[in-house]
């Protein structure tokens, strides 16, 4: 899908089909929620990009929100990439579109001196894990219902 351009959220032109994706992978947040959450990130947008994917018709089909953690589980470093929010609109799944969007959060990641690479989910999200492992991140807990990956980069 090389007519598919991956680049960091441009929020004048990005943010009402941000909000959708954003509305599609966490259904029961309320408005306010999802407001402030989304400000949240924009305050911050250096150190917690967004990272979108663009169809040929200028719209949004994709969005990974990356950031820096601490800590996570199975990781050994102090300074650790993590996926956050990762989501592919249904009708442009299965085409490498999330493949890309990780390799550019991985990039990112690299680029501030980050050697690890996480991300979770949950049981309810039953797509998850397997979009995780051909990327190579592997499952390293399960707590409940929340699982975590882990990627040496």
């Amino acid at each position: 899908m090389d007519s598919i351009i991956i680049r960091p959220l441009e929020v004048d032109m990005d943010r009402r089909d941000w909000r959708r994706m954003r509305f599609a992978f966490w259904p029961l947040y309320t408005e306010p929620e999802m407001e402030a959450e989304m400000e949240t990130l924009l305050a911050d947008i250096d150190e917690q990009p967004v990272f979108v994917a663009v169809a040929p018709d200028g719209t949004l089909c994709g969005l990974v929100e990356a950031a820096i953690h601490g800590t996570a589980p199975g990781c050994v470093t102090s300074r650790i990439g993590y996926l956050g929010a990762w989501w592919v609109d249904p009708e442009w799944r299965r085409h490498g579109i999330g493949r890309r969007l990780v390799d550019a959060a991985e990039r990112w990641a690299r680029g501030r001196g980050c050697v690890e690479m996480a991300s979770d989910t949950m049981s309810d999200y039953p797509i998850s894990p397997s979009a995780h492992d051909p990327l190579g991140y592997a499952t390293v807990a399960c707590d409940g219902d929340d699982i975590f990956f882990k990627k040496v980069l």
